[in-house]
């Protein structure tokens, strides 16, 4: 079950990588729905690795954002804990796409820290590659960033 959920998280990162990729030559301002589908797809393939890693821990899994909440503050805690602020950034965008170009580029970014994060935390055989991320982190260094 948890290669389900990394099957999932891998999907989800690779269409809203490619979506991303096509956003900065159009501009933020125009684009604001195609970014809230963007950050719906990437904190959905935040929870899709949680749901691995918990289950890899022997946790069961109720289908609540806030039990998985709960296993990142207990079971894996520190930066992970800490980082937990940037997924959660993007979902809110998902559902009120208001934030501004510099925040939005920031709460990606950080995702893509917390991803690497928990990737590092699976198995060697359902690591992600790290082109699944690399995008969240160019996000923040973008020049001009999404115009």
């Amino acid at each position: 079950m948890p290669q389900s959920y990394i099957g999932y998280a891998r999907s989800r990162l690779a269409e809203a990588g490619e979506r991303y990729r096509n956003i900065p030559a159009q501009g933020f301002e125009a684009n604001r729905g195609e970014l809230a589908k963007i950050a719906s797809m990437t904190w959905d393939a935040v929870i899709d690795i949680l749901s691995a890693l918990a289950l890899l821990d022997n946790k069961t899994l109720t289908g609540r954002s806030t039990d998985l909440v709960r296993y990142v503050k207990e079971e894996l805690g520190g930066e992970i804990k800490t980082l937990r602020w940037a997924p959660a950034r993007l979902h809110n965008f998902q559902h009120k796409p208001d934030h501004s170009d510099p925040d939005f580029r920031e709460a990606v970014y950080y995702t893509g820290v917390l991803l690497q994060m928990l990737n590092e935390r699976l198995p060697a055989a359902l690591r992600l590659p790290e082109m699944s991320w690399s995008w969240l982190l160019a996000a923040l260094m973008q020049p001009g960033g999404l115009n």
